[in-house]
């Protein structure tokens, strides 16, 4: 019989939480459920932990392959999932016991294609926590919202929506992409989707935020190249799409604030063409000096349009108050 939502959870080296994240997804109020595990090829216990749910819930379904990234992992789930709906969980995230329920019940009521939900971004370091961004509006068309995620209204996060399985007879994954995979996906899901509902009220999941989470570990060559990556892939996505000339300021308010990602990790490779490009962006489009990346990071990359070197001495300044970690 055909579940009603797939949960995929790709798996890479969690073994410290994945247990927390596995249990709260096989004890949801709501049963109509398979739970796809994709096991990217992790080095750590995190196999023995798998395969230890597996052998107590006949819902769930391990996928073993090599380590070929966030994508190409969640793509590896995507083909193996026979639910109506799909939601992805991170292996060391977790849900409220009714998220589902509670996700699937607006889903089936607003016939939507996309489902958003509320979340909580958690810091377990520091023990704080902030609650996500809430759109405006209960009810969207794919445009407008990915009009509100890319001025900053809401959220590019891959796992705070249950969309329409359908949805990724459309959908590519890039492989190797990790940092900024959601945004490729999110813009694609979005762009397919007619009708997106969201839900106001309570959070339903847990976004941890640690320091060796992919978001926020070591930064590399391999996280700069996918961030200079993921707006040349949203705008390759959209240049054969009618709707490509309306959405150039959304382009370009995404592409200044992946700079800015690369200048707020220490990054300041090539950072005078960037920031040129930022400036630019900004002469046609000066409204987006309001978005709050945009705007905390401009004078920053005004000084390096002009000079590298006013632009590295400011930057030290950024980094001894702190508005560079």
């Amino acid at each position: 019989m055909t579940p009603q939502v797939s949960v995929i959870i790709p798996v890479y080296n969690v073994g410290k939480y994945l247990e927390k994240c596995l249990s709260s997804v096989v004890e949801q109020t709501f049963t109509d459920l398979e739970i796809v595990v994709v096991n990217d090829g992790s080095t750590d216990d995190s196999p023995q932990i798998i395969a230890r749910f597996a052998r107590q819930d006949s819902r769930i379904v391990v996928i073993d392959k090599s380590n070929e990234g966030l994508a190409y992992a969640r793509k590896s789930g995507v083909e193996a999932a026979r639910g109506t709906y799909i939601y992805h969980l991170d292996g060391d995230d977790y849900l409220e016991p009714d998220a589902i329920e509670l996700i699937y019940a607006q889903a089936r009521e607003t016939d939507a294609d996309m489902t958003i939900a509320p979340f909580v971004i958690d810091y377990p370091e520091t023990g704080q926590s902030q609650h996500s961004l809430v759109p405006g509006r209960e009810s969207y068309t794919g445009l407008e919202y990915f009009s509100e995620i890319a001025f900053t209204r809401a959220h590019w996060s891959v796992f705070s929506y249950l969309h329409k399985r359908n949805l990724y007879d459309h959908v590519t994954f890039c492989k190797g992409l990790s940092y900024g995979e959601d945004v490729y996906l999110t813009t694609q899901l979005t762009y397919y989707s007619s009708r997106i509902a969201v839900i106001k009220g309570k959070p339903l999941m847990h976004y941890i935020i640690r320091n060796s989470s992919i978001t926020n570990s070591r930064f590399s060559e391999q996280k700069a190249r996918d961030i200079l990556l993921y707006p040349d892939l949203v705008n390759d996505f959209f240049k054969d799409k009618p709707e490509y000339n309306l959405l150039q300021k959304e382009l370009g308010a995404i592409r200044i604030q992946a700079y800015n990602t690369l200048l707020s990790k220490r990054w300041f490779k090539d950072a005078h063409r960037l920031s040129r490009e930022s400036l630019a962006i900004l002469r046609q489009y000066p409204d987006l000096k309001s978005i709050p990346q945009i705007r905390a990071f401009r004078k920053l990359f005004t000084l390096y349009a002009h000079s590298p070197i006013l632009g590295r001495l400011y930057a030290q300044y950024y980094i001894c108050k702190k508005k560079i970690k």
